[in-house]
C-alpha cells in the first residue's frame, strides 16, 4: 500500500504540502530510521515515478494512502 506523506511547508498557503510514495509506510520508517537524519531516497507516485530524496526534518507525518471513491 502507497504511502501519503505530508511536510511542513511554512512558505505555503495552508503550511502543508502532500506527495503519495509508492513505498509501504513501514519502508518509509525505516527509511527515516536508517538515514540517521540525512535524507533518504523514496518514489513518487507521478507519471513517470520519479525518485525524490527526502529532508526528514520537513515529514509533518505520514499515513497508509487508500484512494477514496466517490459513488
Amino acid at each position: 500500500m502507497p504511502t501519503r506523506i505530508v511536510f511542513a511547508a511554512p512558505g505555503v498557503k495552508g503550511g502543508v504540502l502532500t506527495q503519495i510514495f509508492e513505498e509501504e509506510p513501514a519502508d518509509v520508517l525505516a527509511a527515516v530510521d536508517g538515514g540517521k537524519g540525512s535524507a533518504f531516497c523514496l518514489t513518487a507516485r507521478t507519471r513517470r515515478k520519479e525518485a525524490v530524496y527526502v529532508n526528514p526534518s520537513t515529514i509533518a507525518y505520514w499515513t497508509a494512502y487508500t484512494r477514496h471513491r466517490h459513488e
